[in-house]
């Protein structure tokens, strides 16, 4: 069935104990996999305080999808901004562009580019390219093979270039009331030091649909890097809840 549609998500963050631009985008969550037609999302979270200090984070996203029954067009661009009193102490963006070439076989072919400026996460900027698998007849989960290409550079100037493996898993487990939790792992060895370059990123998130156009997203995620740029920490959680809006 083909369709055409548009959604715009404005999405308000209540609790937030980190604003980042996300280093690797969860693909399944914008990609109207399966769907044929057009659709563009677009997501605003926005965090404030008055008092002691002035102090305004806000994140906009906009995501382009382009289905048909041989391809699949995704484009995501995110811009994150940090300010007190008035002046801008941190900015980050985010552009993940992905093709997916379906195939008769259990497996389809999948390209992507991902580039970010990100000090949120302690790098200045990081830029990859990769080519994988993702299968398409596994019952109960989503699971993707992939191989990359990163280029990353420290906030202090240093660059580093790895090649580096994907495997990428998530899985939705649907309740009664139409809610549902969604859960998804990223797991990025280096491909010459794979026990001591190694990045993973998990994130679970409790969904309860209000309406049919209301939402309430609980969210708890960890990205891990063990050998993170200089000044940066290996470990990094965040936890959020959100009320989203489509119409």
């Amino acid at each position: 069935m083909t369709k055409s549609n548009i959604k715009i998500f404005i999405l308000f963050s209540f609790v937030t104990t980190f604003l980042n631009a996300s280093p690797i985008v969860d693909i399944e969550t914008v990609r109207q996999s399966g769907e044929i037609g057009k659709f563009r999302n677009l997501e605003f979270s926005l965090a404030s305080s008055r008092g002691n200090e002035d102090r305004d984070d806000f994140d906009i996203g906009i995501a382009l999808v382009n289905n048909s029954s041989s391809i699949e067009k995704l484009l995501v661009f995110e811009r994150s901004e940090r300010t007190k009193d008035d002046v801008v102490e941190d900015e980050a963006t985010f552009f993940h562009t992905r093709l997916l070439w379906q195939s008769d076989k259990k497996y389809d072919f999948e390209a992507y580019l991902q580039s970010s400026e990100n000090p949120f996460q302690s790098y200045k900027r990081r830029d990859l390219f990769g080519l994988g698998v993702r299968f398409s007849e596994l019952k109960n989960i989503i699971l993707s093979l992939s191989f990359l290409h990163e280029n990353e550079e420290s906030l202090l100037g240093d660059e580093k270039s790895t090649d580096r493996a994907s495997l990428y898993i998530n899985r939705n487990i649907s309740f009664e009331n139409d809610s549902f939790l969604s859960g998804s792992m990223f797991f990025q060895p280096s491909l010459k030091d794979f026990s001591d370059d190694y990045k993973y990123s998990i994130s679970l998130s409790y969904n309860i649909p209000v309406s049919e156009n209301f939402l309430i997203k609980f969210k708890i995620s960890e990205s891990f890097d063990n050998d993170p740029p200089d000044l940066a920490e290996k470990s990094d959680q965040s936890f959020s809840s959100s009320f989203i809006y489509s119409f």
